[in-house]
């Protein structure tokens, strides 16, 4: 039998055996693994051990070639596997947004309606599939069980700083920080409306599950839906992923259909708290009616929460007509609605060896559109 070598690294360094094989011999099920161990079809520094066994950083596991999946020997013989050919194209696609990246963590601009996860409903690989694939190309052989991934979320029609893990250190870090609150996401967003000062809004956001929709005449049918209802917008109106519709009034007949997914907001009962600090940074026109640029800070991380909260106060992003907003002609403007995330602010000193503070520039549709709208700033 032909026996291939794979070395243990940093990032495996006291995990289990049996969770690091089953990181790279993923058609393997657990029973059969536990069956190949006791065989010795795998073997650690020439030994047979068990599923439970701690790795330390330079062992070495012996795996016999017949377990490994075609993409493990490809990669060992230094041939291509991949069902795209396309590893250059998204390494190019990879630095061409980065902001930062050092061996604990990558730090990237994200172009607008890319997905951040995989999703049955997007077109196209996500960005975690891109920069996953990129760190197995310019990390091979580094670990054998650790895999990148987003330490925060971003919606696919936000662009701006999202982080991703270098290393199991930047990792742990992050997402220790992030828990705390020391780790502050600063947006720029247009909101529709004259926002004259600072203001601080603190609601409890819950998800709202939909299915699927469908409005005709003014009056709503629903099938397999779970209704909420964000009171912002007043008596009669309901929101999704893609729309905001009334109860009465004349409107286009109009089907959504599929698991989207909207929040309901409200100033006490059911849900998580979300605070949120919105300074007006400068007031302009767009359609005859007033818009702000507004600096947005939040110290809690609820789905949509921005966009919630500034309709529930009456400052829905310009172009969300999933929460309250006019509709604008994407095609012209080049994005739906326009939400940046446009600072990350970290601990002074920290571990990571990252500045205080990491800023991303505005995409060119959001910096085309400020443009034309004769901005004036507030005093």
């Amino acid at each position: 039998m032909d026996f291939k070598t794979f070395k243990a690294g940093k990032d495996d360094d006291g995990r289990r055996l049996d969770k690091v094989l089953r990181r790279f011999l993923s058609g393997e099920n657990l029973s059969s693994l536990y069956k190949s161990l006791r065989k010795g079809l795998i073997k650690v520094n020439g030994k047979k051990c068990p599923g439970e066994f701690r790795l330390s950083e330079g062992d070495e596991i012996k795996v016999v070639d017949f377990l490994l999946p075609p993409q493990v020997l490809a990669n060992e013989k230094n041939e291509s596997y991949s069902p795209r050919e396309s590893s250059e194209k998204e390494s190019k696609f990879i630095e061409s947004i980065t902001i930062f990246k050092n061996e604990s963590l990558l730090i990237l601009n994200k172009p607008y309606d890319i997905p951040v996860q995989p999703s049955s409903s997007s077109k196209g690989a996500s960005l975690a599939e891109i920069v996953q694939k990129d760190y197995e190309i310019s990390h091979k052989n580094t670990s054998l069980s650790f895999r990148t991934g987003p330490l925060h979320r971003l919606d696919r029609k936000t662009t701006g700083l999202i982080a991703f893990s270098q290393n199991l250190e930047g990792a742990k870090w992050f997402s220790e920080k992030i828990k705390s609150h020391e780790i502050q996401k600063v947006y720029l967003a247009l909101l529709e409306g004259k926002l004259t000062e600072k203001a601080v809004w603190e609601e409890n956001i819950q998800k709202v599950e939909s299915g699927k929709l469908k409005v005709e005449n003014g009056k709503r049918k629903v099938e397999s839906f779970s209704f909420g209802k964000v009171s912002g917008f007043g008596e009669g109106f309901s929101c999704g992923e893609d729309s905001c519709f009334k109860e009465a009034g004349n409107f286009e007949t109009k089907t959504l259909q599929g698991a989207f997914q909207t929040v309901s907001v409200s100033s006490g009962g059911d849900g998580k708290a979300a605070y949120t600090e919105v300074t007006p940074i400068s007031h302009g026109i767009f359609n005859k009616k007033s818009v702000t640029l507004a600096r947005i800070l939040i110290k809690t991380g609820r789905t949509h929460q921005i966009r919630a909260q500034a309709s529930f106060h009456g400052f829905p992003l310009l172009g969300d007509t999933a929460y309250g907003g006019q509709k604008i002609d994407a095609k012209r403007f080049g994005q739906e609605f326009f939400l940046h995330a446009a600072e990350l602010h970290f601990p002074k000193d920290n571990p990571l060896g990252l500045a205080e503070s990491i800023t991303a520039p505005i995409p060119q549709s959001f910096e085309k559109l400020l443009a034309q709208l004769t901005l004036k700033k507030v005093l």
